[in-house]
């Protein structure tokens, strides 16, 4: 019985999620085709953004890495989980990225960029 449930909800999570994102694409096209834009909020999701520990970042990074989470101003320690911003690749706090996505900030906090591909430059 267990194991029929933990099947189901691995199995449904990802059609979900599958299903949100096809009807975002389908709103999109439809907007496209009659040349209108739709104004939507998506959700955020932090997972989708790569995560690494600072200890391995300092390893396979080949240039200087900033010591201090320019969110917070405290500084790194090795097993701190950091999020590495996609489009500009500076790198913050995990917790401190998903605290400023889900206060509506969607832009980089040091360079002003766009977190997500698609969003406007503020």
């Amino acid at each position: 019985m267990m194991i029929n449930i933990i099947f189901y909800i691995c199995l449904l999570v990802p059609i979900l999620r599958i299903k949100s994102e096809l009807l975002i694409l389908l709103k999109e096209f439809i907007s496209y085709l009659f040349g209108y834009r739709v104004n939507h909020q998506q959700d955020v999701f932090l997972v989708d953004l790569p995560i690494i520990r600072f200890e391995d970042l300092q390893n396979h990074r080949h240039r200087s890495v900033d010591r201090m989470c320019f969110i917070c101003s405290q500084d790194y320690n090795n097993n701190d989980v950091l999020c590495q911003l996609s489009r500009c690749g500076h790198v913050f706090h995990s917790d401190c990225v998903g605290k400023q996505l889900h206060s509506k900030q969607t832009y980089c906090t040091f360079c002003r960029t766009p977190v997500f591909a698609g969003l406007s430059h503020v």
